[in-house]
């Protein structure tokens, strides 16, 4: 709005209360005005009624012409009749005719001969004055029954006057007076113009008298809606404010929330190396000397246990690099609805017969690129974490869907960027979550069961894996009420492929190519070494990149693999296959790493034509991979 505007809009709201009052009180005026008026031309018409009226009365009285009604009808009495009525009513002022009727309703005499002598009972005025009441019929002067009267008058006031008997208890007749209104119609006009002029100049005078009240009103009224109004914007302000603070509040928690899980990630992934490292050698000795025992031996069986306790730990170094998300991912396209019914019947058997399952699938879903084997251990975990949330029994409602996120959507939730996803939602009816317990529930080793009934890293693998995966993961929870883990992956154009069916695997090939070792983990690196000698290979090893480069500098003899650590101190294990590679263009090179980093990766997924051993492996495995890799 431009200034002058601004200054116009101000000027009306500052004017419409006065502007208001005025138009009440000139609405006023005009209502009473009206009212008057009619009160007036009411009372003044029926003043001239019963004024004629009178006066007709006090005519016949003073000269006794009641009397004439009970002569006999005949010429003598219509000449009698015609002498005293032009002697009555000639002198009247506006009294142009006079009409006589007897009871029953006929005319006695009139100056129109033709009447004489008619009965006119229909008439209603007529009714009403042999009734003895005065009665008054204003017409027009237009019609064939008043072709008499045309010409000469415009209107015509017709007043029947009942005649009493001399004692004045019976109507003997009426006399019909036809009398010109002008002056009484004059007199209305007169009176109707008056009562107009008063009211108006009064409501002017009391608008003129009220008006310094008006303006204070006004500059009241002006400054009392100021105040509402700066009230109300101060109210405003304070609930934006409130609102932006418990805004601000929540997305400062979960952003220290994420940083949080940030750093315990770092600190798992950390501890999860060295494990791996100290596992491997432990899972490969163990399988080394199962396979020189007897199957009788009686120190088998501790070896087996040895086995398959670093199995178990092997198992939980692996849940602990999920949730830091430094795990080898293999994603492809994947229809989740595929990934869900397909787990299904396996959930049913994992939570027992006290809870059911119901799953609702979106046929229109979209597709995802992610690892099908980490999606099925998120549905497995998310079961087991509501099973166990519902002792007593429960459901579990398994459901996917396709959502879409925007901009603001992004804002009230840190870490979600907008786009399109697709959703995979586990809820229970279980025991539920106070903020408390939501606040700390992808903590690694946070746990509210019972000591030994649970490692705590559960829910941690799964949102490593949602998070290395890309996605988000949210929680709806209260006390009392279930929860509802809902996961979003971002969604993708491209179709599923259809399952493949994976051989079963057969034991490697023996080989004769040279390949040298590179691992700053001496355990480890001998227990390589033994490996892959008595597969059939030539095996040269180094504790780090600076020693595998003199070795192989000494070296003549070709090179058919490098087997290499990734994570090393002064130069990793990329790094050193790219100084190899101009002199050794045909050298394969497996990397091997119990803590994968960017040198390999890229948010988890390999670069393109790189082989890699996750560590812990087994002598089995690390054999088979090398063969796989020196045959493509």
């Amino acid at each position: 709005m431009t200034p002058a505007g601004a200054r116009i809009a101000g000027v009306l709201r500052r004017a419409r209360f006065p502007v208001l009052v005025l138009l009440c009180i000139f609405a006023t005026a005009i209502v009473m005005s009206s009212v008057l008026s009619s009160l007036f031309t009411r009372a003044v018409t029926e003043w001239e009624w019963e004024n004629t009226a009178a006066l007709t009365r006090r005519q016949v009285e003073l000269v006794g012409l009641e009397g004439l009604f009970a002569a006999p009808p005949g010429a003598p009495a219509r000449e009698r009749w015609a002498a005293e009525i032009a002697r009555l009513f000639g002198g009247l002022p506006e009294i142009v005719r006079v009409k006589v009727w007897n009871r029953e309703a006929t005319v006695l005499w009139s100056d129109e001969p033709r009447l004489i002598g008619q009965r006119f009972p229909d008439n209603v005025p007529l009714r009403s004055a042999l009734a003895g009441a005065v009665a008054v019929e204003v017409k027009e002067v237009r019609g064939a029954e008043h072709r008499y009267e045309a010409g000469q008058f415009g209107r015509l006031a017709e007043v029947y006057v009942p005649i009493f008997s001399g004692q004045g208890a019976a109507v003997v007749g009426v006399l019909e007076v036809y009398k010109t209104p002008k002056q009484l119609d004059a007199m209305v006009r007169w009176g109707r113009s008056l009562i107009w002029a008063i009211s108006l100049v009064g409501g002017a005078v009391l608008s003129l008298a009220l008006l310094p009240l008006f303006r204070q009103l006004s500059r009241q009224e002006v400054a009392q809606a100021r105040r509402l109004e700066q009230e109300a914007y101060a109210r405003r302000l304070e609930r934006d404010v409130a609102e932006r603070t418990q805004a601000l509040e929540a997305t400062q928690s979960q952003l220290l929330q994420a940083q949080k899980m940030e750093a315990v990630g770092q600190l798992a992934g950390g501890i999860a190396h060295d494990f791996n490292n100290l596992l491997t050698v432990i899972t490969g000795r163990a399988e080394l000397l199962l396979g020189r025992l007897a199957d009788r031996d009686p120190a088998r069986p501790g070896v087996e246990l040895i086995r398959r306790t670093a199995d178990r730990a092997a198992a939980l170094t692996r849940q602990l690099l999920a949730f830091s998300r430094k795990q080898i991912l293999q994603p492809v396209n994947v229809d989740l609805n595929t990934v869900a019914a397909r787990n299904e019947p396996m959930l049913q058997r994992l939570i027992g017969e006290h809870v059911t399952i119901a799953t609702t699938l979106d046929p229109s879903l979209g597709t995802v690129s992610a690892d099908p084997t980490q999606l099925d251990q998120v549905i497995v975990n998310l079961a087991v974490n509501a099973r166990d949330a519902m002792p007593g029994g429960g459901r579990i409602a398994l459901s996917t869907a396709n959502v879409e996120f925007d901009d603001a959507d992004a804002r009230r939730h840190p870490g979600l960027q907008p786009g399109r996803y697709v959703m995979l939602a586990v809820a229970d009816t279980g025991t539920g979550m106070d903020a408390l317990t939501q606040a700390h529930i992808f903590d690694p080793f946070f746990t509210t069961k019972e000591p030994g009934k649970g490692t705590g890293l559960g829910l941690s693998t799964v949102y490593g894996i949602v998070k290395q995966s890309g996605g988000y993961i949210q929680v709806d929870s209260q006390p009392g009420r279930g929860a509802t883990f809902r996961i979003y992956l971002p969604r993708i154009e491209a179709p599923a492929p259809a399952p493949v069916v994976t051989p079963a695997p057969q034991a490697p090939d023996r080989g004769t190519e040279s390949i040298v070792i590179v691992e700053d983990e001496g355990e480890l690196r001998a227990l390589a070494q033994e490996v892959l000698e008595a597969q059939g290979y030539t095996v040269l090893s180094a504790r780090d990149p600076e020693e595998a480069l003199r070795l192989l500098d000494e070296f003549g003899g070709p090179i058919h693999l490098l087997l290499t650590d990734v994570v090393m101190p002064g130069m990793s294990g990329r790094e050193l296959a790219n100084r190899l590679a101009p002199g050794r263009p045909d050298m394969k090179v497996l990397y091997m790493s119990g803590y994968t980093d960017d040198a390999i990766l890229h948010h988890g997924v390999l670069d393109p034509g790189l082989a890699f051993m996750p560590k812990p492996f087994t002598p089995a495995a690390l054999a088979s991979k090398v063969r796989e890799v020196l045959d493509t």
